[in-house]
């Protein structure tokens, strides 16, 4: 009982180090393509100020270096924002239909230096319908990406956000995880 009560204590405990982070936010993002930062110009805040309502915010305490369609730069935090159209299926259930993902890259200064919006269609509600690029995608060439990755090596960025935070076991159900920039921080 005190074991259990102990654990429980443990795993709520979040790391204060990621305070500002957010993991789960809102997925209803009402993007516009007149409202797009300026890379290299537009600073966090005022892209807040523009979408002040993220799905994702992930620090990293070291800048890693990442090339995203075809800028490279020190990525410190990604910002993202997310929207999902599903459609009713005819024997019940739902199948995803219009998925938009807009990822926004900031280094160390807090200014955006790339973004990616990832736009997916099916054109019909069924299960087997295929995903193709809808019209505010901006991500021509996936030849380099892994399969999953949201961009290049998204999944290997994601595993080092994890393995920096120390109440990653409250999010993952494991402390192992590998990163290759960095070794993994103990747990709580």
């Amino acid at each position: 009982m005190i074991l259990s009560a102990l654990s429980c204590g443990l795993f709520s405990k979040n790391d204060p180090d990621f305070a500002g982070d957010i993991i789960d936010g809102p997925e209803k993002f009402q993007y516009d393509p007149n409202k797009l930062p300026v890379i290299g110009k537009t600073t966090e805040q005022e892209l807040l100020e523009i979408y002040p309502k993220p799905w994702l915010r992930k620090t990293f305490k070291k800048p890693i270096t990442k090339e995203i369609l075809g800028r490279k730069f020190e990525m410190k935090k990604i910002i993202a924002y997310v929207n999902y159209l599903t459609a009713p299926l005819p024997n019940g259930g739902y199948v995803g239909m219009d998925y938009l993902y807009f990822h926004v890259f900031i280094d160390k200064n807090e200014i955006v230096q790339q973004y990616i919006v990832n736009h997916r269609i099916k054109e019909k509600a069924n299960r087997n319908s295929i995903w193709v690029p809808g019209k505010y995608s901006n991500i021509k060439d996936k030849k380099h990406w892994g399969d999953g990755d949201f961009w290049p090596e998204s999944v290997v960025d994601g595993d080092c956000y994890w393995a920096q935070r120390r109440d990653r076991k409250k999010y993952r159900q494991s402390e192992e995880i590998q990163c290759r920039y960095w070794d993994p921080v103990p747990v709580y």
